[in-house]
């Protein structure tokens, strides 16, 4: 920089208003530095020789409009500077993201599978709670419905009958279930002639007619007259018995008489007959006859007892043919309880394996009128339609992936990413300018908001955001923009950008913050 001394000659007026000549009077050697405010380095030191002249200056009195403006700049800056140090503005920390339901997207599923027979509403639409979006074909599982029932009616049928048979209720063939199985029908038919067998035979035992039919009268009058028929001839034996024994015991007193008699008088000869008075011929007639009655007598004898064994024998038999047939009858009446037990134990099986299938087409009924009940499937909140899978009539739903999505539209929220380094003065119910991307600002505005929830942790950096961010949900005081009169709800899936207010701030604070950046940036740069 070239700097100058002038000398001066002479006095100056003291108006300042004289002009004063000014001569030249010497010449004056002055050594330059390099540009202070440029910083630029002349290409080297040099002598500049500058010549001070003495001339006239004239010195003037300053204008009223050079005071005015220097006033007013001084006075604006002035101004500016207490506005700036008094006024405060809000600082808000910047954030991106999108709206997103507040409560969780409903992914709807067909409850049993089906075929779509018609399709009511359309992606991206919006439907009320209950609303019918999907009916499916119900003729198939109508159809099985049927079947199964009917399936069902005939066990019952089948389990009713056999009850009927092991309760003893007699039941024409006619009315037996056409779906009882042939070994089965064998076995009922057993069971009956058994049962009524053993009926007859308790009967014929312990006496009565009971409640028969009439062949089983006419076979129990049969059975009684062939018992009393055959204790009739036993009893006759011994009747017979008895007068044979009475006869030969009457011939033994007979003959036993006559054998005292003959006794006595061979007693009486045998004296004569030794004196010679009576020959010894009629004395051995006499005694030979002696000893025909007695052979008579032992015979008569022998044949008594042989009689009185008969008679006993005969009685016997008359008492053995009354209980053997009372014997025989219970023996055959054990021997078809045991029968009748086992086929009982067979129809109680049949019956339990009914119940089982009964039980299983139950469950198979249950879920077919499930799955009639559910030929409408309809919207479990009030929402939009997303992801609608089936896309025309016959598609075969699955139970176990979604059919389509209902995403909620009553209480969305803001949920946005805030970078590590603005996150620092960032808190809960923070209130919140969030602007829809959709819709310039400028022409529409925002959506005042509150922030409800923020991360507890850092995401990790990704490709759609590379860097370090904190997840954090807004609640909005409005789910609705008014865009040229009208209420535009909003969607799901609107990119936003949220302006979080942290706090109040001078206007001459940020300057100064803005300064001490750069002081502490020219400090880092080498």
């Amino acid at each position: 920089m070239t700097q100058t001394s002038p000398r001066h000659n002479g006095n100056r007026a003291a108006n300042g208003s004289a002009k004063t000549p000014i001569q030249p009077e010497e010449t004056e050697l002055v050594l330059v530095s390099p540009d202070e405010e440029t910083g630029t380095q002349l290409p080297s030191q040099k002598q500049v020789r500058a010549q001070a002249f003495d001339q006239p200056v004239i010195l003037q009195q300053t204008s009223l409009w050079s005071k005015l403006v220097v006033g007013s700049i001084i006075g604006v800056t002035s101004a500016v500077l207490l506005w700036a140090a008094v006024a405060r503005i809000e600082e808000a920390v910047p954030a991106t993201g999108k709206l997103e339901p507040g409560d969780r997207v409903q992914e709807i599923q067909a409850p049993v599978g089906g075929v779509v027979q018609e399709i009511l509403v359309e992606e991206g639409e919006r439907v009320q709670q209950g609303q019918v979006l999907i009916r499916f074909d119900p003729t198939a599982a109508a159809a099985q419905r049927r079947s199964l029932e009917q399936v069902r009616d005939s066990y019952l049928a089948e389990n009713q009958f056999y009850r009927s048979a092991l309760s003893g209720i007699s039941l024409e063939p006619s009315n037996q279930p056409q779906s009882i199985p042939p070994e089965m029908r064998a076995l009922l038919t057993n069971r009956a002639a058994l049962a009524s067998e053993t009926a007859l035979f308790r009967a014929q035992v312990y006496g009565g007619n009971g409640s028969f039919s009439d062949e089983e009268r006419i076979r129990l009058s049969a059975n009684q007259l062939e018992a009393q028929s055959r204790a009739a001839a036993a009893q006759l034996e011994v009747a017979q018995l008895q007068q044979q024994l009475i006869q030969t015991q009457e011939q033994l007193a007979t003959a036993r008489q006559t054998l005292a008699i003959d006794e006595g008088i061979l007693r009486d000869i045998e004296p004569l007959a030794e004196q010679g008075a009576l020959s010894r011929i009629q004395m051995l007639r006499q005694r030979q006859q002696m000893m025909d009655r007695r052979a008579e007598v032992n015979r008569l004898t022998l044949e008594q007892q042989r009689l009185s064994l008969a008679v006993d024998q005969a009685r016997q038999r008359l008492s053995n043919t009354v209980a053997t047939t009372s014997t025989d009858l219970l023996a055959r009446v054990a021997d078809n309880e045991k029968r009748i037990a086992d086929i009982d134990s067979q129809i109680n099986r049949a019956i339990v394996d009914n119940e089982r299938r009964i039980a299983e087409i139950n469950s198979q009924l249950s879920q077919t009128e499930l799955t009639l009940k559910y030929q409408e499937l309809r919207a479990p909140i009030d929402g939009v339609v997303f992801d609608l899978k089936a896309r025309g009539i016959g598609f075969v739903a699955n139970t176990s992936e979604p059919i389509l999505k209902v995403v909620p539209t009553d209480n969305l929220l803001a949920e946005v990413y805030i970078t590590n380094k603005d996150i620092g003065f960032v808190s809960e119910g923070l209130p919140v300018d969030v602007r829809i991307d959709s819709f310039p600002f400028s022409e529409f505005g925002d959506i005042k908001g509150e922030v409800v929830n923020i991360g507890e942790d850092a995401l990790p950096p990704d490709q759609i955001y590379p860097f370090y961010r904190f997840p954090a949900k807004i609640r909005l005081d409005s789910q609705t923009l008014k865009v040229n009169g009208r209420e535009i709800p909003l969607q799901s899936g609107m990119a936003v950008t949220a302006n979080i207010i942290t706090r109040d701030r001078t206007v001459l604070s940020i300057f100064t913050d803005l300064f001490s950046r750069r002081i502490e940036s020219i400090k880092t740069v080498r």
